[in-house]
């Protein structure tokens, strides 16, 4: 897509009165996702919420990599400028922070490989809807992620590939510089879970989650929302939470009885008509198959360097 284009539904989003139909952009929002420009328009963005200058911007993407080759703590698996950045991103851009943030990454990496290697990405359509997003962006938000639980079958998919569902939406989503400085939300949905669910539920995987949504991933995490909650389920999260390695990402999780709750958090405007809110969302299985849609060699030289499967025929599309 011509990055005007690109340029042009950021403003609009920006824009909260106005009167445009998001339908009408519904499409160049798709093709958006495989958008990777650096654009000027974002530069008051990513001060205000990562404290980037654009003026010592590469100096501390070389200080990262410096950091990186000297300590030899991880091997990460690419180095160029555009990767570093998204930690630095994540991190306030403080070179130190950002290390240890990637120290974390390829610790998890090398830890969980049944998580991403040779995993086919286009095949996590499988998830259908138990995975959802908004594709309306803002600065106060940036985007929102819905898991819906409920909605999984333990017995026909893994439990693994809920977090490989997750690891797969967040590594595709920060490629975008967009969603490097503006981060995101996540909603998980409780409506539906049953003790066969949460049997599945074991602290191996909480624990994996907990690194994927931010304690060892590149990600600005504004905040994790669970509605529709049992007091059981509650409770698990709080047992959940002795065995977390990051207390900050803990100080993130908030509970909802009900939707008034959930709108101080969140503006209705960005949230999912089902939840009280005025968004029509996007599930898994659409927003990937857009991907593939409009996906470039960029894109699949990206993807496969992160070790997913991409071989697809480009006369498929």
């Amino acid at each position: 897509m011509e990055h005007c284009e690109f340029v042009t539904v950021f403003a609009w989003i920006r824009n909260k009165d106005s009167k445009m139909p998001w339908d009408g952009w519904e499409e160049i929002a798709y093709q958006a996702e495989c958008d990777r420009h650096e654009s000027p328009e974002f530069d008051e963005e990513a001060w205000n919420l990562c404290a980037e200058d654009p003026d010592s911007r590469t100096r501390k993407i070389q200080e990262l990599r410096d950091m990186i080759y000297e300590r030899g703590e991880c091997q990460p698996p690419q180095m160029d400028d555009a990767f570093l950045l998204r930690f630095l991103r994540a991190r306030r851009s403080v070179p130190a922070r950002a290390h240890r943030l990637m120290v974390r990454y390829c610790k998890f990496r090398e830890q969980n490989p049944h998580l991403w290697r040779g995993v086919d990405w286009l095949g996590m359509r499988r998830l259908g809807n138990v995975f959802e997003g908004v594709l309306y962006d803002r600065p106060d938000v940036g985007r929102l992620i819905l898991c819906r639980l409920g909605l999984w079958d333990p017995d026909t998919t893994p439990v693994e590939d809920l977090i490989r569902g997750t690891l797969l939406l967040l590594e595709v989503g920060i490629m975008q510089p967009k969603l490097q400085v503006l981060g995101g939300v996540a909603m998980v949905d409780c409506a539906g879970i049953t003790m066969k669910h949460m049997r599945y539920l074991t602290p191996s995987i909480a624990l994996q989650a907990m690194n994927v949504l931010g304690y060892a991933f590149p990600l600005h995490q504004r905040g994790v929302h669970v509605v529709n909650c049992s007091r059981v389920f509650e409770t698990l999260f709080y047992f959940f939470r002795r065995l977390a390695p990051a207390d900050e990402l803990w100080k993130k999780v908030y509970f909802h009885n009900d939707f008034a709750s959930l709108h101080r958090y969140i503006d209705p405007e960005c949230l999912p008509i089902r939840y009280g809110g005025k968004r029509k969302e996007t599930s898994l299985y659409t927003w990937l198959t857009k991907i593939k849609h409009y996906r470039n060699k960029s894109f699949d030289d990206d993807i496969c360097k992160l070790g997913y499967s991409a071989d697809y025929d480009y006369d498929e599309i």
